[in-house]
């Protein structure tokens, strides 16, 4: 047998995983474990044979029947971890394919507890949604973002929580630059006026969304006519570490803006 046969072997039957599971909770007969996994007592035992014939598990006694071995406990952990990453790749498939080279930075483990949001027809402002209840109305301390593209909506949702004190840092990039510039300048100047606004322009586009107000993260994705289409976004410590540190490697390709 090779890898791929037992990974076929595995994943033919939900109830050899579910049994790998039980077993990786406790020591169990395949009696008990066929009461815990609903299917027949001749079933389980096939199941725990051929894990014993591939070194996953191992008999204890006929009293206290079997466990995983540390090689079980492996494939066990793996297949769990696989699992989940491929149920993120399919929730968050349209995020993923509208991010651009940020994607790049984010692992299963990332995407794991944070809230989505995707445009659909009957709901098109989904993300656009989320982003508001993110922001919020009361006065925040931090207020960290990126932009691809010049937004009314971001403008005044920024404008609401945004006081003197609080520690803007904004990175849009030339092009987000001369059209605020252009058709937002009062926007601009009073934004520029506040002691804690900082703006750093990139000279390279950018492609996706990113905001860090106080310990909440927001990812936005936009499709190539500047729609926000999907987002993702959490108080997880781990997601907004990520975001954190996402903002500080693209902050630093850029300029500050004076």
């Amino acid at each position: 047998m090779n890898a791929r046969d037992d990974i076929a072997f595995l994943a033919g039957s939900e109830i050899r995983v579910d049994i790998l599971r039980a077993l990786r909770s406790e020591t169990a007969r395949p009696s008990e474990l066929a009461a815990e996994c609903s299917c027949a007592r001749e079933t389980a035992q096939r199941a725990v044979s051929a894990f014993v014939d591939r070194g996953w598990a191992e008999k204890v006694s006929t009293e206290e029947g079997y466990r995983l071995t540390r090689a079980g406990e492996l494939v066990a952990g793996g297949y769990d971890e696989f699992e989940q990453c491929v149920v993120a790749s399919n929730q968050f498939r349209d995020l993923l394919a509208n991010l651009g080279t940020i994607s790049e930075r984010i692992d299963c483990d990332i995407l794991s507890e944070v809230t989505y949001a995707q445009a659909t027809a009957e709901n098109p402002h989904a993300p656009i949604d989320r982003f508001l209840g993110v922001v919020g109305d009361d006065p925040v301390e931090r207020f960290h973002g990126i932009t691809p593209i010049v937004s009314r909506v971001f403008n005044r949702a920024a404008g609401r929580v945004i006081r003197p004190e609080t520690d803007v840092q904004l990175i849009v990039d030339r092009d987000v630059l001369t059209t605020s510039a252009t058709e937002y300048p009062e926007a601009l100047e009073r934004a520029d006026e506040l002691d804690g606004f900082t703006m750093y322009i990139s000279e390279e586009p950018l492609e996706s969304g990113l905001m860090v107000v106080d310990d909440h993260a927001y990812l936005g994705a936009y499709d190539d006519d500047g729609n926000l289409v999907a987002s993702a976004d959490g108080a997880e410590p781990a997601f907004v570490s990520w975001a954190e540190e996402t903002f500080e490697e693209i902050r630093e390709r850029t300029a500050e803006w004076s």
